[in-house]
């Protein structure tokens, strides 16, 4: 068995503090659909909008799952 390492002082890319919903797809490994319907259902952090843009925090996301993917407590709007 071969491990890869990185010569000493590389160091790995930065990741994005802000993803959007085709990255998210990618790190949670599910579709573009089922996210957008789990949003919907209040099923995923909120997002921060940036002009009409949506992206999620990276350390939300991050935290979420490590809690279980528990689903977000609904906000009420007046």
């Amino acid at each position: 068995m071969t491990e890869t390492t990185q010569p000493t002082g590389a160091t790995a890319p930065p990741q994005p503090l802000l993803v959007d919903i085709h990255a998210l797809a990618g790190l949670l490994d599910r579709s573009v659909a089922s996210l957008e319907r789990d949003q919907a259902a209040g099923r995923l952090p909120a997002p921060v909008r940036i002009g009409g843009s949506k992206r999620w925090r990276r350390a939300d996301i991050e935290a979420w799952v490590a809690a279980g993917c528990p689903a977000q407590p609904t906000r009420r709007t007046k």
